[in-house]
């Protein structure tokens, strides 16, 4: 049971009025005239409706004085989460030596005349590489190796890439001497038209490349262009590289390796009847992708001098603040004219008076030093130094941004706020993601009570799925499996959580991609190290994606007359995808609950209730996995599974 609000004044408009009146003998004996209609009596009136007002106010606590509260408690509003995006930068020609284009270039989108620029900056150095190639194997099952550097070097030689009948797990290798990661590699093939029978527009072929433990495949947009017809005639492959490639030893030689490999056609997918032949085969570099923070960068910010006093409060220009990277702090002028750094706290709890430390509120852009504080002695105790009176204080540098806004759409990102030698044009290949609002004082509101509740140690799965919540405004859910039980096939092994993290999107509403839903690996190393601090030492935490369930329904529906049909295909798709999603889903709209299975029933009870639908005569489920779709009476999920929506098809009846 919550605790009695007490009213302060409970006072009305009628109480006031009759209070007055009570008092006019008192003070005005010859006031004798009390009616409505008397102009002293409307006088009380107006003045009894003003106070009245004013008790309303005195009875609810302002959100000034709630900001108090909660801080006392501990309670910080998060700050703004920004966007990110991959960028891709492209040369006006291929290098001939690596080129760096270097951390925090930065770019923008297209400023319109409703609309200001968005501003990105990129992450980390990207350096392009002229990539050399070492070695060029062909082999059957990736045991036995066959070199064919030497037919490419060769005038009037070729090889074949794959056996005489080529038959899945046929592949050919290309090892390169520099880590070509997040590079574009252009192929420039030439192939002779031996490989007949296979679709030119849809060859069974998949490029890898060696990431460490596994072969990664360059699926979706990372294959920008195949020229050749899957290896039919010559041709340019131009290939987006990931991150995260490492050097392997193969038949004894030590490379980055890329490898094309022929796999099981698909059914109706034509196969080869001969393996392609390769008479020569060129590698250069075309640029490169690096990722990009929704931010703009702020240098040698002066926040004036100080006073000398104990909690001097100093404010930055342009919050919001992102978390500081290394060699963004607070600088102080010494006599000498030199700036000496200060160290970044959470709170001055455990700082001593010569300590050289501040405090940042990322949301309102206010830079604190230490206060003084009185002890029940009557003595003060100085928590942290402060800048000696009159010396010149400076942010050395910081990076201002986030929200919602910067989630920006495919291919906007493409203006470059600086031109940076060699690079002809950039772009973003797809959405940027991540990006979130500040959190607003009513919801810091509603999770102060859970806040207090976990006492900031992870015992039980519900502390580890709310302080993974408070560990990033990137993470929108979380769930955690217990460690299962002796004897037990499923759940994490005994010492060991499982942290099921869903990202946080904007909007939320509408189709959500596989890219989108992926964690980002800041996210996942700001989620272990924030549980690190808090959770038992004995425990291990494994953080992964959930099990998405991609679902596909087909519905058909019979109209009402004169209902517009198109409108009413717009509404039951937009349902369908609000309801079968990860995180506005389920019956409450809070995401669709882990482990929780789908029935037709549900898709019926979310349709019917449509303006204009006459009756619903099926719903038919599908599971699309790897772009196959199955027919399923009920969708099954396991207690790590999460429904998401794949491609959803609404189609209606005609009258007979």
């Amino acid at each position: 049971m919550p605790l009695p609000t007490p009213n302060l004044d409970d006072r009305r408009f009628q109480d006031l009025v009759d209070e007055a009146k009570r008092m006019i003998p008192r003070f005005t004996p010859e006031w004798t005239d009390h009616n409505v209609s008397d102009p002293g009596v409307t006088l009380i009136e107006l003045f009894a409706w003003m106070v009245e007002i004013l008790l309303f106010r005195v009875n609810r606590v302002p959100d000034k004085s709630l900001i108090r509260f909660m801080e006392l408690m501990g309670v910080k509003l998060q700050p703004a989460a920004p966007a990110r995006a991959d960028l891709t930068f492209w040369l006006s020609a291929p290098p001939a030596a690596p080129l760096t284009i270097p951390a925090g270039t930065e770019v923008c989108t297209l400023q319109t005349q409703g609309e200001e620029a968005i501003n990105f900056t990129t992450d980390s150095d990207l350096v392009v590489y002229p990539p050399g190639l070492l070695a060029c194997f062909t082999s059957p099952n990736e045991r036995v190796f066959d070199d064919q550097l030497w037919k490419l070097n060769a005038e009037n030689e070729g090889f074949m890439a794959f056996s005489p009948r080529p038959r899945p797990g046929d592949a050919f290798y290309l090892g390169y001497e520099q880590n070509i990661s997040q590079n574009i590699l252009a192929l420039e093939i030439a192939c002779t038209l031996e490989g007949i029978g296979v679709d030119p527009a849809n060859p069974p072929l998949a490029w890898e490349v060696w990431c460490g433990d596994e072969w990664e495949e360059l699926a979706g947009d990372a294959l920008e262009r195949d020229g050749t017809g899957g290896l039919n005639t010559s041709g340019t492959v131009v290939l987006h590289l990931p991150a995260g490639m490492q050097a392997r030893e193969i038949s004894g030689r030590l490379a980055y390796w890329l490898r094309c490999l022929y796999v099981t056609p698909a059914p109706g997918q034509p196969a080869y009847s001969a393996s392609p032949s390769i008479s020569d085969l060129r590698s250069a570099t075309l640029g490169g992708t690096v990722s990009a923070t929704h931010s703009i960068t702020i240098p040698n910010s002066i926040l004036g001098r100080s006073d000398g006093s104990p909690g001097q409060v100093f404010r930055l220009e342009y919050p919001p603040v992102l978390p500081r990277l290394p060699g963004q702090h607070v600088e102080v002028q010494v006599e000498d004219g030199d700036w000496v750094a200060w160290a970044e706290r959470e709170d001055f709890g455990d700082s001593r008076p010569a300590d050289p430390h501040f405090v940042v509120d990322s949301v309102s852009g206010e830079v604190s030093f230490g206060p003084a504080i009185r002890e029940p002695d009557g003595t003060e105790r100085q928590h942290g130094a402060i800048p000696a009176r009159g010396a010149l204080v400076r942010f050395s540098a910081y990076c201002s941004g986030g929200g919602a806004l910067g989630n920006v759409g495919k291919g906007t990102i493409r203006m470059l706020r600086h031109t940076v030698p060699y690079v002809d044009r950039v772009s973003n290949r797809a959405a940027a993601t991540g990006g979130q609002d500040a959190e607003t004082l009513e919801h810091a509101a509603f999770r102060a009570p859970q806040m207090l509740r976990t006492r900031f140690r992870a015992v039980t799965a519900e502390d580890y799925e709310y302080l993974a919540m408070e560990a990033s405004s990137g993470v929108a859910r979380a769930c955690c499996l217990q460690p299962r039980e002796a004897g037990a096939a499923d759940g994490p092994p005994p010492g060991t959580v499982k942290l099921l993290l869903i990202p946080n999107l904007t909007p939320v509403d509408g189709r959500i991609t596989p890219d989108q839903l992926r964690l980002p690996p800041r996210l996942i190393q700001a989620v272990r190290g924030y549980l690190d601090d808090r959770r038992q030492l004995t425990t291990l935490v494994a953080i992964s994606e959930p099990d998405y369930f991609w679902v596909a329904v087909e519905v058909r529906l019979k109209v009402q007359p004169r209902v517009n049909p198109d409108l009413l295909v717009r509404e039951a798709t937009a349902r369908l995808y609000r309801f079968l999603n990860p995180l506005s889903g389920g019956m409450d709209g809070a995401g669709w609950p882990f482990g929780r299975s789908l029935y037709p029933s549900e898709i019926y009870a979310i349709l019917q209730g449509i303006a204009g639908v006459q009756y619903i005569q099926n719903v038919d489920l599908f599971l699309v996995k790897d772009g196959v779709r199955q027919a399923e009476t009920a969708i099954m999920l396991p207690e790590s599974g999460v429904i998401a929506s794949a491609e959803h098809r609404i189609s209606l009846v005609e009258d007979l």
